[in-house]
């Protein structure tokens, strides 16, 4: 047998239980009998060789983190690939300011200086928080880079994860797609959406660790599997994670399961109930969401949907997302529904679940994938509300499948056409499609008021994102615009919208207007009686129409409500020693 190269047998043992022995061949320019010589001469279980003819699918078949380990070394490249994409899409999001919810879970939240507080809340988002405060300070940019390299590790998990269940080819295509997507910029360039990215850490390593166990059989790996499952559970308080052991009951049986019998069924039993338990550990937060939402004027939950038509809008909304991520926005909201839309919905519902029972079964992969979408999306479909109806940073762990479905279909117009590379050649110019968007997206996120009119722009019926940049004309003294965008949200919260209406007459007592001031305050008062803000305002008028009697009744309001309201306190005062008269 000629000689084989000291490299050579580093890739031979590297990769003959990763890649099918003709490729094995190509790349190493020595004959598969040479090989299988070779391998045997080592030591090695030459049944562990893979071939075409043993395993149709091509898959990467890893028995121990060894072998994972070998596959990323020998597909150096392509990760290097990975990274330059990753890290050049999202480098400009790097000097993104705290915005929207950063702002009270970080910048003003003094749990992140409390070592003590953060580390007992065994909160992984809390705890990244503090050491960031501890040794950054009040800088969002090492926060940023820090989930910028987690979307990269995310990317090569998916690479991993993909090549499992495909091969080599559906896996870079998938992991091209996905680390450009744009449906994922929310979850990257917000630091306080880290927690969906977190999230799909968590379930790719549940499932490699699970594909180890199911090749190898070793308990370890299984342990393994636990092991991941807990710790998530425990540093991810995230109702989002319920759905971790049903989607790889689902991979189980779309891929590994020749066979589905009763039997098979009744198997996966144990980790349903696991859920359950599960469900338990994180109802105690869930019970805050609800108590929150209930008590919301901003989520507004008495005007939701019927649960019959916010199934298919759900459904629709978050494949339009994933086909067509043009209109990106923080909220998704304020979608005029006509009968003939939501006659539409009801269509794609029915085609998109019609087509799951047909792939089922002639190709149970192509099923599995597609139930993999909504089974991610799990508590969106709840009947009590405890999200959005649909949100990009949602769709992050969703958004794998639906990249594997996207390069299934190129690499199926490739075999079609019988042109070589051409999936590749679809998935370049799309890749670059994507990337302007995601680059143009991260700017929106840069600042406050680059996102708030972003959202304003994309949205323009929603309440919530004109109140929120009234907030911020509020804040900079822009009374003008600020009256402009409350009257707005007001409108299409058809005037039940306390906070909007509050700082609306708050923008004309600024502007001098006493009289619309003094008409959208008692507005408010009548809706909610109840909002010390509302009375003090009005007091504020009547002291500038020098009616102390009536300022000094709303003063007195205002404490019977507030009792330690030093405003309050500090301007009645002034009223009862004649200082403002």
């Amino acid at each position: 047998m000629p000689k084989i190269t000291k490299n050579q047998k580093k890739f031979i043992k590297s990769n003959y239980k990763l890649i099918p022995l003709t490729e094995l061949a190509a790349k190493t320019g020595i004959s598969e009998t040479e090989i299988i010589a070779y391998i045997e001469k080592s030591g090695r279980d030459v049944d562990k060789i893979i071939d075409k003819e043993i395993d149709e699918n091509n898959r990467a078949k890893f028995e121990s983190v060894k072998d994972i380990f070998g596959f990323i070394y020998s597909n150096r490249i392509i990760i290097s690939i990975l990274a330059l994409l990753v890290f050049t899409l999202y480098f400009n999001s790097l000097k993104g300011e705290f915005v929207a919810d950063d702002i009270f879970a970080f910048r003003d939240n003094p749990e992140v200086r409390d070592i003590k507080a953060s580390f007992q809340s065994l909160n992984i988002q809390k705890i990244t928080y503090y050491l960031s405060f501890k040794y950054f300070g009040l800088n969002p940019t090492p926060l940023h880079f820090g989930y910028v390299v987690l979307h990269y590790f995310v990317v090569v998990l998916i690479f991993i994860f993909c090549s499992a269940l495909f091969n080599k080819k559906t896996a870079f295509l998938t992991s091209l797609i996905f680390a450009a997507s744009p449906v994922n910029t929310e979850a990257v360039a917000w630091i306080s959406a880290s927690n969906y990215i977190i999230n799909t850490t968590g379930f790719l390593l549940l499932s490699i660790t699970y594909f180890l166990y199911k090749n190898s059989k070793k308990k370890i790996y299984l342990f393994s599997t636990v092991f991941v499952y807990i710790l998530w559970a425990i540093i991810l308080i995230n109702h989002f994670s319920l759905a971790f052991l049903p989607l790889l009951i689902l991979i189980d049986l779309a891929f590994f399961e020749k066979k589905i019998t009763f039997k098979t069924l009744v198997s996966k039993l144990p980790l349903l109930s696991i859920t359950f338990l599960h469900f338990l550990f994180v109802l105690n937060q869930i019970s805050k969401r609800l108590g929150e939402l209930s008590v919301s004027t901003e989520a507004n939950t008495k005007n939701t949907m019927p649960y019959l038509d916010r199934v298919p809008y759900t459904i629709y909304s978050n494949l339009k997302l994933l086909l067509f991520p043009k209109t990106l926005s923080i909220f998704h909201e304020g979608d005029v529904i006509t009968d003939a839309l939501l006659l539409i919905m009801w269509v794609v519902t029915i085609i998109f679940i019609a087509l799951i029972i047909y792939f089922w079964k002639k190709n149970r992969n192509i099923s599995g994938l597609m139930l993999f979408i909504p089974i991610s999306l799990a508590p969106t479909f709840s009947p009590v509300i405890v999200s959005s109806y649909f949100s990009e940073r949602y769709l992050y762990m969703g958004n794998i499948a639906f990249c594997i479905l996207l390069a299934l279909v190129f690499l199926k117009f490739e075999k079609l056409a019988g042109i070589k590379k051409l999936s590749l050649f679809i998935t370049i110019p799309l890749i670059l499609l994507y990337s302007v968007r995601v680059v143009t997206r991260n700017t929106e996120w840069e600042t406050p008021k680059k996102l708030w009119q972003s959202t304003v722009s994309s949205v323009p019926n929603s309440p919530r994102a004109h109140r929120v940049l009234g907030d911020l004309y509020l804040e900079e003294k822009d009374y003008t615009n600020a009256a402009i965008e409350f009257e707005k949200a007001v409108e299409l919260r058809q005037g039940d919208y306390s906070g909007a209406l509050n700082n609306l007459g708050m923008s004309y007592l600024r502007l001098g207007n006493f009289d619309l001031a003094e008409k959208y305050l008692l507005m408010n008062a009548q809706q909610y009686p109840d909002m010390p803000q509302t009375y003090l305002n009005l007091s504020e008028i009547e002291v500038n129409r020098s009616n102390i009697l009536k300022a000094r009744e709303y003063l007195l309001k205002v404490l019977e409500l507030e009792p330690d309201n030093n405003t309050a306190l500090t301007v009645l005062s002034k009223i009862n020693s004649g200082e403002i008269k």
